[in-house]
């Protein structure tokens, strides 16, 4: 599909050449054409970020922020998928310098902070240092904030574009720094475009002598110097942006200015006069054109609409077909092309049902595989749990009896698991509640005795992962109050267990109703501090949890146990 929006583009670029010459905005307008055409031609993902940052400057260049921001930000995703995170920053900054020409102050901080976040992330100083310049100018020209506030942080950045060896970037802190104070301090000024000028020679940038000189005759003529004034203006004749036909605006305004001090600082009055009254009508011709702009913005308030625009402008161009001769050999192409792309996905839409028919077989012959992978593992330990079951039984010494049913109980703690993947439809999540009833089930088994029990769990299914844990911890509870709480002069041994996930906590509380306080067991810190394995594991499972834990004994014991739970993550642990 791409191909053939691409041979049609090309078609119509090739009937609609010119010999015409562009304006500079033309020409920013054929460079994002150009580069989003061979974006598309090779599928490149990288210049289509490129070209899309392109459309986007070509769309506020001529007053179309709406626009602007819109193409902006198509690029953004690519930039980032691409780690381009200084075009990345860019954007954002870009982005922001719209809104302050939209007057929506709010939009240009919120979109200017996210700009240096990125930079800072990334440790970009080239992009906090351009982000720097735009805060400046933006809150000196727009919220009109004292000079000494604007250029409170300025030395700090001096030294910080030292040190990443950005000397080039002098030029323009220094440049900046001299427009600011031209109005309120024309030395300092002077000094700091003096040092820009010298930074501007050593890199080149000799075709921005025009404002600079400008700048720099307005500060003479401040300070009574109109010959040194008129000398710099004189000097900018070369470059061929008279006061009255160029197009640079800002330049015009610069030049303006200082002739108008030039003149004041001559005493001629009337020239002083004539000027001031071309700078008033160089700014009504401003203030029209913002004016123009402003209407442009409000009839194309439709974003959707004007994306939907100028996405068939870029890929189609359909209003440069001039005679049905064009138009026929285009629709005969298309006609071709649609032909060509219609038995393509005819072959392909056979191909795709081909391959999932075959994963769906695989998918249904791994979930078997898995089952009775699931089965086999629980019959092993089930196995197992009845060799130690019989070796426990031939065994005299209460001590080795006691570990063996203490293992077994382990053990079954997995095979209860793995049961219940056998059983399981899904085969990724664990019935809970049926989980802690099995486990209850098996050490009543291998302790031969049966309790009144109460199991309140409100969720229904776990990840395995958690559910393993919960159930060592619940069967090591388990096999403590059946060794000691239920087995001194306890008539009716009872157990209670409440789980349930709130707020994003899991709570996890088990009491059982021992009654013999003379034991060790029950003395006071017993269990936060005993070395015994099954309450080491205890303490240990809740660690790794990421939980908070706690033992109490009143009438019986009481462990309670929390932690933080993500419904997509599971347990932080």
């Amino acid at each position: 599909m791409r191909v053939f929006f691409l041979i049609l583009f090309l078609l119509f670029a090739k009937f609609s050449f010119s010999q015409t010459k562009l304006t500079m905005e033309e020409e920013k307008k054929q460079l994002a054409y150009k580069i989003l055409t061979e974006a598309i031609a090779n599928n490149d993902s990288l210049k289509m970020a490129d070209g899309y940052y392109e459309m986007g400057k070509y769309e506020s260049g001529i007053g179309n922020f709406i626009s602007g921001n819109v193409w902006y930000r198509k690029s953004l995703p690519l930039y980032k998928r691409q780690n381009r995170y200084f075009e990345y920053g860019r954007i954002y900054q870009r982005i922001a310098e719209n809104e302050a020409s939209r007057k929506d102050y709010l939009q240009v901080k919120i979109y200017s902070d996210s700009a240096v976040a990125i930079f800072k992330k990334y440790d970009l100083a080239k992009g906090l240092i351009s982000n720097y310049l735009f805060t400046c100018d933006f809150n000196y020209k727009i919220l009109r904030k004292a000079p000494s506030e604007v250029l409170r942080n300025f030395d700090e950045m001096l030294v910080y574009a030292k040190k990443h060896d950005l000397e080039v970037e002098h030029t323009f802190l220094h440049q900046m720094r001299g427009h600011i104070l031209s109005d309120s301090d024309p030395v300092a000024a002077l000094k700091s475009l003096e040092l820009s000028k010298i930074y501007m020679k050593k890199y080149g940038f000799e075709r921005l002598y025009t404002g600079l000189n400008a700048v720099m005759a307005l500060c003479y003529a401040r300070l009574g110097q109109p010959a040194k004034a008129r000398e710099l203006l004189e000097s900018n004749v070369p470059l061929e942006l008279n006061s009255k036909k160029d197009r640079f605006l800002s330049y015009r305004v610069q030049r303006n200015l200082a002739e108008i001090e030039i003149y004041k600082a001559e005493k001629n009055w009337e020239k002083a006069y004539e000027k001031q009254a071309e700078y008033t009508e160089l700014q009504n011709e401003i203030h029209i054109s913002e004016e123009s702009k402003l209407t442009s913005i409000e009839n194309s308030l439709d974003i959707s609409a004007l994306s939907k625009s100028q996405e068939r402008e870029l890929l189609l161009q359909s209003q440069i077909l001039q005679d049905n001769k064009k138009l026929l050999i285009v629709l005969i192409f298309a006609g071709a092309m649609f032909l060509i792309l219609g038995v393509l996905l005819f072959f392909q839409n056979s191909k795709n049902q081909s391959l999932a028919r075959k994963y769906l077989h695989l998918s249904q012959k791994n979930e078997l595989l898995i089952k009775e992978q699931s089965h086999r593992v629980k019959n092993n330990l089930q196995l197992i749990s009845s060799l130690i079951g019989l070796q426990r039984n031939r065994l005299k010494d209460a001590k080795v009896k006691d570990s063996l049913e203490e293992m077994q109980g382990r053990i079954d703690v997995m095979s209860v698991l793995q049961q219940l993947f056998y059983e399981s439809t899904d085969s990724k999540d664990i019935r809970i509640g049926d989980y802690f009833e099995q486990i209850l089930n098996k050490t009543e088994i291998i302790f031969d005795k049966h309790i009144s029990r109460k199991l309140s769990v409100d969720r229904s299914h776990l990840d395995p992962d958690l559910a393993i844990h919960l159930g060592i911890v619940f069967n090591e509870l388990l096999t403590n109050s059946f060794k000691y709480a239920f087995g001194f002069d306890n008539p009716q041994p009872a157990m209670e267990l409440v789980f349930f996930v709130k707020n994003g906590e899991l709570n996890f509380e088990y009491k059982d109703n021992g009654q013999n306080p003379d034991l060790l067991i029950f003395e006071r810190d017993f269990y936060t501090t005993s070395r015994s394995f099954g309450l080491s594991l205890i303490r240990l499972k809740s660690i790794e949890l990421g939980g908070e834990y706690s033992f109490e004994y009143a009438d019986g014991l009481r462990f309670k146990l929390k932690c933080s739970y993500n419904e997509s993550k599971g347990v932080n642990s």
